[in-house]
């Protein structure tokens, strides 16, 4: 089973300052246990929302919000994609995220697939050099959550979509998530763990799916997402924000999947940077 643990954000984060020495070795050894046990499928760090938008779809228009955003603690710091046996062993690795400045974590552990049977999508290979990595993160609806039937017309269209731009190199990964009633919240402070078991009520605050891109501008990643033919709506909105880059992105061998195809390789370590994006 894949599951998608979901960091949320804190305010050190969003000010943009560096993890101490401490925190950025925990986070380390974290991500080479997850390696080492063999269910590490990817592990991605955002760069603060001052540097992503927010893009609604309604009406045939398209209206652009810059960040940074206020609500602080529903924003998304990172991901790691997991596979493993049952929503327990999800639950176990979750809780052993290391805590934030502040001794606090809290990370969302989502279910992955699309309800109607999306292809999966197969990356041509490693991101642009030349280009930034940006994540278009779809806002939940109720359809959405609800797991509502998705016409077979549009889902094949998606599938055409995400396959036409992964062979061009744009499209680095992609992927639904299931309603969050499959999910739960794990949760740290003041060195008590508390897990709350979903289905949550803040619909429009919660991610339902997402597609990893290169593009050589922000503007650029605006323009693609703007064009994506989601599953749901319009309306539709996305949060779009640029992943950071690691120096030493060599340190993996891509690691050999069940089904043959090749895995973006993580890093262990290394801290992360930002790599210039205009707008």
């Amino acid at each position: 089973m894949r599951y998608m643990l979901l960091r949320r954000s804190d305010p050190v984060h969003e000010a943009g300052q560096p993890p101490s020495t401490a925190a950025r070795e925990a986070l380390a050894a974290y991500t080479r246990q997850m390696a080492d046990a063999g269910i590490l499928r990817g592990c991605e760090h955002f760069l603060p929302s001052a540097g992503g938008v927010r893009l609604s779809l309604a009406d045939g228009r398209a209206t652009v919000a810059d960040g940074p955003f206020p609500d602080t603690q529903e924003l998304i710091a990172g991901f790691a994609v997991i596979d493993v046996a049952s929503k327990n062993e999800a639950l176990d690795w979750a809780a052993r995220w290391p805590s934030g400045a502040a001794g606090a974590a809290e990370v969302e552990v989502r279910l992955s697939g699309c309800p109607g049977g999306c292809a999966e999508v197969a990356a041509a290979g490693e991101a642009d050099a030349g280009g930034a990595r940006f994540a278009i993160l779809l806002r939940s609806t109720r359809a959405l959550e609800d797991e509502a039937a998705v016409a077979r017309e549009r889902l094949d269209a998606l599938d055409a979509h995400n396959a036409a731009e992964a062979r061009a190199g744009v499209l680095l990964g992609a992927d639904g998530l299931r309603s969050s009633a499959f999910g739960a919240r794990v949760k740290l402070a003041s060195g008590k763990l508390t897990v709350v078991d979903g289905p949550f009520t803040e619909i429009k605050e919660m991610i339902a799916g997402y597609w990893l891109i290169c593009a050589p501008t922000l503007r650029d990643a605006i323009a693609w997402a703007t064009r994506n033919p989601y599953p749901d709506g319009p309306p539709v909105e996305v949060e779009i924000r640029q992943l950071a880059e690691r120096p030493d992105a060599g340190a993996f061998a891509p690691a050999a999947r069940t089904d043959g195809q090749a895995l973006r390789a993580q890093p262990a370590s290394g801290v992360p940077v930002p790599r210039a994006a205009t707008r």
